[in-house]
């Protein structure tokens, strides 16, 4: 209901009416407000009623992106700044499942590895807790031992409960009927003072998708850059997919750019990659087939070509891609791969091949205006492959994958885990991992201390104990050939709006040893959520010790009545030397990724506001601004203001 006001004379009167007439009403304002120009003021008074009318309906739309934001939120904060995450592909891919959301009663371990935050050992709890009793309600996912109150609470916009058998056929008649259209335009600027080049950076996406069964999209960036960029060509970039889900026999259709991960990550693995974090149940890589990419960039692992995973039987899945991407020095990558994954009860087994052929080529006669010749300077051929396995045995999970790669040399990758549960409230985890000096596999993204998971061995430890009421407890430690990582958390949750840890990490890398200590503090009250969060640590590097901190202030307010979220935080810190730098995740607009470091003498502040105007129209805007103490700045050549602007404008049909 919303609240509409008449005015009749000198009296004022309150009349409540029902959104659905909302079209109708607005049309009578607007006639009215055209015949009584005369009476100043009404028109305006009139819009501003209308405009309220239409806040009050599209209201609840942006709060829910801001809850997928709180969720990706969570899971940044327990990354390293070894760690890497496509926030534009997870926070997509986040939004599409919450418009569509998961039946728990007709689900399956694919669609719920979806949900990223979701470890084997949950999805397994779910899927059983399916099979035995069914779900009537969807709080009684509090019934399920491994998911505790927050990661309910995260579950709970992308899942319902309904029929156990529902109708899943597609007809492609309805497919451009009742698919959903998104176009978004995104612009950046820097400051000119401080940015010696083009400061314009622009970005157009259009995204089509039915139910997430049916998705295509198409991206063009244009980059911040100097004239060499230009002059280069690089100035320019863009990409596409399309994506089909459970056509008769065919699991996946994926086509244009795509990602591939099977196993644990020795032979593919999925850009998103989740490291060592304190909560030891989102350590591992999980399997994730082929899935479309949405970003558009320089980053190496994804595929360009096609790709298909087909259900043999019920227990047996087979998967192909080829993929032909441009690389460096004029060379162009030819990648094959297969997978063959088998399922019997608690026991999968994968296994999995990559063959790449590089071939270097070079123009060197124009034969007519139309024609070139290719000479083929080089080709060389590397391959990959691995088996997987995993067997669940209730509290234990066993899993691990064994690669070999073959080149010039030979090479040997290990990754093996086990997962125990002793009592409800206690988790541990151990992982193995050996990567030779000659693995050679640039399509390896899994647990690792390093860049790339080459000449590396090492094990990890982690824990987690809930015994004790509203505390949640955790600590890792890893140790590998050259160094060593431990870390401890303590989350204090006593209710669902006040939660607050504190984490303290040790490690020894490059020959320096680092400390570092975060609190943080999140705390809603109505409409308002505060954070706070201090950050400090230390570093020893060549005998001198140095240090760095970072105290930021974060206020939020989300409008009850109409589709306005902002967002406000002021920061300060003191971090002069390189070593010292602090990672810290910001809230940028729709589809961005930001995980900035502060380094200098100074203070940073930044402004998000997020406005849905309508179903159709949305904006989003970011101004921040760093300052740098003048004595510093001048001391390392830098200008004293860096400011960077964003705006985004999003189109929904």
């Amino acid at each position: 209901m919303v609240c509409w006001v008449s005015f009749s004379g000198a009296k004022i009167r309150k009349i409540c009416v029902n959104t659905k007439f909302f079209c109708k009403c607005w049309d009578i304002c607007v006639i009215f407000s055209t015949f009584a120009g005369e009476m100043k003021g009404i028109r305006w008074i009139l819009s501003l009623v209308g405009l309220c009318m239409v806040l009050d309906i599209h209201s609840q739309s942006i709060v829910m992106e801001a809850a997928i934001e709180d969720i990706l939120e969570d899971i940044y904060n327990q990354l390293s700044e070894e760690d890497e995450i496509l926030q534009e592909d997870v926070q997509e891919q986040l939004m599409n499942i919450a418009a569509n959301p998961i039946n728990l009663n007709n689900t399956n371990a694919d669609e719920l590895a979806e949900l990223m935050f979701l470890s084997d050992e949950q999805i397994d709890a779910i899927l059983m807790y399916q099979y035995e009793h069914g779900f009537k309600d969807i709080y009684e996912l509090q019934l399920i031992y491994c998911l505790k109150d927050y990661e309910i609470r995260n579950l709970l916009p992308f899942v319902y409960v309904g029929e156990a058998k529902e109708n899943i056929d597609m007809y492609f008649r309805e497919v451009f009927y009742y698919a959903k259209h998104e176009m978004t335009l995104r612009m950046d600027a820097r400051n000119i003072e401080d940015f010696e080049g083009d400061p314009m950076y622009g970005k157009l996406r259009y995204r089509f998708n039915y139910k997430n069964r049916v998705q295509a999209g198409v991206s063009v960036l244009r980059r911040q850059g100097d004239e060499a960029i230009r002059q280069e060509g690089e100035r320019w970039d863009y990409g596409g997919y399309i994506q089909l889900k459970d056509i008769g026999l065919m699991k996946t259709v994926v086509a244009g750019n795509y990602q591939a991960s099977f196993g644990y990550g020795l032979v593919v693995g999925s850009p998103f990659k989740r490291g060592k974090s304190a909560y030891i149940q989102s350590t591992a890589t999980t399997d994730e087939g082929l899935k479309k990419y949405s970003s558009v960039g320089d980053s190496y692992n994804y595929f360009h070509g096609v790709g298909a995973t087909a259900r043999v039987s019920r227990w047996a899945d087979v998967s192909a891609f080829y993929s032909l991407r441009k690389g460096k020095e004029e060379a162009w990558n030819h990648v094959v791969g297969v997978n063959a994954t088998g399922r019997w009860n608690r026991l999968k087994v994968g296994v999995t091949a990559v063959e790449t052929i590089e071939a270097t080529s070079s123009q060197f006669r124009e034969r007519s205006q139309a024609s070139y010749s290719l000479e083929v300077k080089r080709r060389e051929a590397s391959g990959v492959m691995g088996v997987n396995a995993r067997w669940n045995m209730g509290k234990v999970d066993i899993w691990g994958e064994v690669a070999t790669s073959h080149g010039n040399t030979w090479g040997v990758g290990v990754i093996t885990g086990v997962r125990y549960r002793p009592i409800s409230d206690m988790n541990l985890l151990a992982i193995y991992r050996y990567y030779s000096p000659e693995f050679d596999n640039v399509y390896a993204n899994s647990l690792c201390s390093w860049s790339r998971m080459k000449d590396e061995h090492g094990g990890y430890l982690g824990v987690e104990y809930n015994r004790l009421k509203n505390w949640q407890l955790s600590a890792f430690g890893d140790v590998w050939k050259t160094g060593f990582e431990t870390m401890a958390q303590a989350d204090f949750i006593p209710q669902k709006n006040y939660r607050m840890y504190t984490r303290f990490r040790v490690k020894r890398k490059d020959e320096k040893d680092t400390y570092s200590l975060r609190w943080n503090m999140v705390y809603e009250f109505g409409q308002w959520k505060m954070k706070t969060q201090a950050d400090g640590n230390m570093v020893q590097a060549k005998g001198a010790w140095t240090y760095g901190w970072s105290v930021l202030q974060d206020v939020e307010y989300r409008f009850s009545e109409v589709p306005i979220v902002l967002q406000f935080r002021a920061q300060a810190f003191d971090a002069r030397e390189w070593n010292n730098r602090v990672y810290i995740y910001e809230n940028d607009v729709l589809y961005a990724y930001a995980i900035p470091f502060v380094y200098g003498l100074g203070g940073r502040f930044w402004l998000n506001a997020r406005y849905k105007i309508n179903d159709t129209f949305s904006v989003y805007l970011r101004v921040s601004e760093t300052i740098y103490q003048d004595a510093w700045a001048v001391e390392h050549d830098k200008k004293s203001t860096r400011t960077d602007v964003h705006a985004l404008l999003r189109v929904k049909l």
